[in-house]
């Protein structure tokens, strides 16, 4: 038989890389040599003489990837002919799925998925040999086993396994995601997320949702699937409950549930100002309010109160603006106005310094009763009752001949009497007299008399 030569691979961009370059650092056959252990998802390698895989390996040590190219040599200080060497994992699937195993080697090769044989290419051959096929894998831990024999002449050995992303071929959820915390920081009013990374092969990435109470689920992530365990938002500072939860997202488009939820409770946002500055003007039918603007910039608007003494505070009127009018009912009474600012989620402000403002009375008097007129020298005298408190009266006259009656002058107090000094001699007049309140409104007219005569 011809002498081998080793032949390692030259480029670890060519994924071919040798199982010396791998770190093949421990020799099971070492005297008290300490066990080797690989990381999930790490091949553990042990080589032996022979195919059968019987006996201590000659060493054992971890390979990242299956691909080896050993020429017309051998590692580990095999013999050149009939070596073994058996590759062993044990991983956690996630959700599993779908999986494509793909073999090839010069010799033989055999694959088993927990234990249950999967690809059989166990011969001596001159050329290498492949051979893929397609197992679906249950959720959870699996153990991979790679049996490697090199009988006689060239060895070379490669074996993978991948995910099936195909929508038409993957229809398998990913599993909900665990571990989410959540932190919320006051100061800057951010939130952090952080959870445990899934254990799918064919994951794409993840999705963080939120609702505030017991409202719906929305998106905040994105619509791209976030490819990290950790996410940073900023919800309202306005002191609600919201509650946070992070789904999964394969290649294939499958989305899992939520996980479980993380509450945070941010801090309700301090009530504004009460406003300052409040003026009134106007007549004594319409209250006109002006208050200066408030400095908070997220305000919904002001609301304007009005109080008598008879009644305590009560809202009249909601504006964005800093100006207002207000027609009080009109009945002679001294209210009272005050202002307050509402700021976010509703938080209103205390009430502003107050104004006064007197609305017109509009009740009507009564009109004066038993006007009476008689003859003076050069005039006439009126006089005449009241039935109410009246300290101002009207009187109105017309001369006879004309059509109306104008006004003839007034009095003030509680000598209910009037003299006429404007009548002419041969004149006969006509007389009624009316009420005027403190706010000028004017009763309706008395009885009408003439000058010189009993009540009309």
């Amino acid at each position: 038989m011809p002498r081998r030569t080793a032949v390692r691979r030259a480029s670890a961009t060519a994924l071919v890389l040798s199982s010396a370059a791998l770190g093949l650092t421990a020799q099971a056959g070492a005297a008290h040599a300490a066990p080797v252990t690989c990381a999930p998802g790490v091949w553990k390698a042990e080589f032996f003489p022979g195919t059968g895989f019987r006996g201590t390996p000659r060493k054992t040590a971890c390979d990242k990837d299956i691909a080896e190219n050993y020429g017309t040599g051998a590692p580990a200080g095999l013999p050149r002919d009939n070596f073994g060497v058996r590759w062993t994992t044990t991983r956690d699937f996630g959700s599993g799925g779908p999986f494509t195993l793909s073999a090839e080697a010069a010799d033989g090769i055999r694959v088993y998925v927990d234990n249950v044989l999967r690809i059989d290419l166990w011969k001596d051959v001159a050329k290498t040999q492949k051979k893929g096929v397609r197992v679906t894998v249950p959720k959870g831990k699996h153990t991979l086993r790679v049996n490697y024999a090199a009988f006689t002449g060239p060895a070379n050995v490669k074996f993978s396994y991948a995910p099936v992303t195909g929508k038409a071929d993957d229809k398998v959820k990913p599993l909900a995601p665990t571990g989410l915390k959540a932190a919320y920081d006051a100061t800057s009013s951010r939130t952090t997320l952080a959870w445990a990374r899934n254990n799918e092969l064919d994951l794409a990435g993840y999705q963080v949702h939120r609702r505030a109470g017991s409202g719906p689920w929305t998106v905040v992530s994105g619509r791209k699937p976030l490819t990290g365990t950790s996410f940073t938002d900023r919800p309202a500072k306005d002191g609600s409950d919201y509650s946070y939860a992070v789904t999964a997202v394969d290649q294939a488009g499958n989305v899992s549930g939520r996980s479980a939820g993380a509450r945070i409770v941010t801090p309700a946002p301090a009530p504004p100002a009460a406003p300052t500055g409040l003026k009134v003007s106007g007549d004594y039918l319409e209250a006109g309010l002006a208050w200066a603007k408030n400095k908070e910039t997220d305000l919904e608007g002001y609301k304007v109160w009005r109080r008598d003494p008879r009644h305590d505070w009560r809202l009249v009127l909601t504006t964005h603006g800093t100006s207002a009018t207000d027609v009080p009912p009109a009945d002679g009474t001294v209210y009272e106005y005050a202002v307050s600012a509402v700021g976010g989620r509703g938080k209103e402000s205390p009430r502003s310094a107050s104004v006064s403002f007197t609305s017109v009375d509009s009740r009507l008097p009564q009109a004066p009763t038993d006007l009476a007129a008689y003859d003076v020298p050069r005039g006439a005298a009126l006089y005449w009752r009241t039935r109410d408190d009246a300290t101002r009266f009207r009187i109105y006259v017309r001369d006879e001949g004309r059509p109306d009656f104008t006004y003839l002058g007034s009095v003030q107090g509680t000598d209910l009497k009037y003299v006429d000094w404007t009548i002419r001699p041969g004149v006969t007049r006509s007389y009624y007299i009316t009420a005027v309140n403190d706010q000028g409104v004017e009763s309706g007219p008395s009885n009408v008399v003439r000058s010189g005569e009993e009540p009309l």
